[in-house]
């Protein structure tokens, strides 16, 4: 199997996440990847319902990431408050590491579910026989 450029782009938003994740600890970890997929639901829900509200386009976008980044910022503070004291240091660390290594993978196995455009993927090609 040869590797395509996209799975170097994923191999390295992998590291990324990662090596950030070793920072934030597993609270800033899993707070930010639950903002993350709650905004982007936010932003969808905001655009469709934002259509009955106003037709400008610009507007609808600007209220849309307004109250996407509102959601992303009180999703991660209240989620980051309640895990940060279940685990020491060390233990935040090394488990943040995990999450974020786990957050690319998923992205392989997400994308390898999903079926599209996997001619550009040869990793999501190979896991999409094991994932459908």
């Amino acid at each position: 199997m040869q590797l395509l450029p996209a799975d170097y782009c994923i191999a390295c938003l992998t590291l990324v996440l990662a090596v950030t994740g070793l920072f934030r600890g597993f609270s800033g970890t899993l707070a930010f990847l639950l903002a993350t997929a709650i905004a982007a639901l936010a932003a969808g829900f905001g655009w469709s319902w934002s259509g009955t509200v106003s037709d400008v386009v610009w507007l609808r976008a600007a209220g849309v990431l307004v109250a996407a980044l509102l959601v992303f910022g009180l999703v991660r503070l209240v989620v980051k408050k309640l895990v940060k004291g279940l685990l020491a240091q060390p233990a935040d660390a090394v488990f943040g590491l995990l999450v974020g290594a786990l957050a690319g993978v998923m992205l392989v196995v997400g994308w390898a579910w999903s079926g599209m455009y996997l001619e550009y993927y040869a990793l999501a090609r190979e896991a999409a026989a094991y994932v459908r």
